[in-house]
């Protein structure tokens, strides 16, 4: 037996019990229930556009490039996103509930991402130095 740490409480709990004894959460995915968390990256027009590097949980990794989508599965409860490209990172703690919409784009003036969505709560922990990404501009604005 290993002790996990509940996904909604975050106490730790046996890894072979069926709902946190805390909580009350479901913890087979089975009884959580999946939801699709479809990341879109807007389209950008940079000099350099680098991919950004999305990561789940501290565990899952995706990469998303201009332009694009990726639907994540992610079960009911919280969790963590990180966006990130190269020095430049965004922590996301979203809820999920219900199938979800979040959008990344590079901020022109700062170099920073910008993630916004429902139900997102978002934290930048980005150096204070602009490196600028390269004279850009969102297209059809």
């Amino acid at each position: 037996m290993a002790l996990i740490k509940c996904p909604e409480c975050g106490k730790e709990i046996s890894d072979k019990t069926t709902a946190c004894p805390n909580c009350g959460m479901p913890l087979r995915r089975e009884d959580r229930g999946t939801y699709d968390v479809t990341i879109t990256r807007e389209n950008q027009w940079f000099l350099i556009n680098p991919k950004i590097k999305i990561t789940v949980d501290s565990a899952d990794e995706y990469m998303i490039g201009n332009d694009s989508s990726i639907i994540i599965p992610l079960t009911t409860g919280a969790h963590t996103i990180v966006f990130s490209s190269g020095i430049r990172k965004t922590q996301t703690n979203i809820d999920v509930t219900e199938n979800m919409n979040i959008s990344v784009k590079f901020n022109r003036a700062s170099g920073e991402l910008d993630v916004n969505g429902y139900k997102t709560a978002s934290q930048t922990n980005s150096p204070n130095v602009s490196i600028g990404i390269g004279g850009g501009f969102f297209k059809g604005n």
